[in-house]
């Protein structure tokens, strides 16, 4: 009978090599595929969030979710607070300034006779404050509005088109993929179809978010409709 021969150390160290090498070429190629799961995730909730909203309001009317419209200014409605979130935790809004740097909305637009740095410096303090708003203001659990009516809306009554008639959503939303809240600048949702709000004000852009992989949210809370749009690695849907 021939003679059996075992591994030696070198050819187990190869082996071992290799299979590093291997699994090293595969971990960011892994890594992507689970971000953009997460990523894909996130956009379908914020999706089914938005439209939720979009069906709550049409069932509840225009006016009882418009910002400054005359019928919430007498009490008679039940007006959609300043932030809508889900379960999870706080996003992050304070960034470095390499961040806020990356994601102001336009180049520097010096008006004649400023300087350069200070109109830099105001334009960094405007996105910070207009970020930190989305943890500032006041706040509602959007299940209380979408899965529940626990904020009050009349219910809707046999043969009438409006009042609450939900769920809007079928399930409880805890969060996006990282664990984070998705967050809806809520206040701004008034169902008009001008480009102005009751005030005569260029009206507001609303954005379900998600805060993306690094957990901040980057998207200012106040936008124009004519020129919104999301911020840095932000994951959102604009419902107006």
């Amino acid at each position: 009978m021939g003679s059996q021969r075992g591994i030696t150390i070198i050819e187990t160290t190869v082996i071992l090599s290799v299979l590093f090498i291997l699994a090293g070429a595969m971990a960011p190629i892994v890594s992507e595929s689970v971000n953009t799961a997460r990523a894909v995730k996130a956009r379908n909730d914020a999706s089914m969030i938005a439209m939720g909203l979009i069906n709550l309001q049409k069932d509840l009317g225009g006016d009882a979710l418009s910002f400054g419209s005359a019928a919430a200014a007498v009490g008679q409605v039940l007006p959609l607070p300043e932030v809508l979130a889900t379960q999870g935790a706080a996003p992050e809004v304070d960034g470095t300034a390499e961040v806020i740097e990356a994601t102001l909305a336009l180049p520097v637009l010096v008006p004649p006779g400023q300087d350069t740095a200070a109109t830099r410096r105001a334009q960094r303090a405007a996105l910070r404050a207009q970020r930190r708003k989305w943890r500032e203001g006041r706040a509602d659990a959007l299940d209380d509005h979408l899965r529940t009516n626990r904020r009050g809306y009349r219910y809707r009554r046999p043969g009438e088109y409006g009042g609450w008639n939900g769920p809007y959503v079928s399930a409880e939303i805890q969060g996006d993929p990282w664990g984070k809240k998705y967050m809806i600048n809520s206040q701004f949702l008034d169902g008009s179809a001008s480009a102005a709000d009751a005030n005569g004000n260029p009206r507001k852009a609303v954005f379900v978010v998600s805060a993306g992989a690094d957990g901040m949210i980057d998207t200012p809370f106040e936008q124009a409709i004519v020129d919104a749009r999301a911020y840095g690695d932000d994951i959102a849907i604009r419902i107006q």
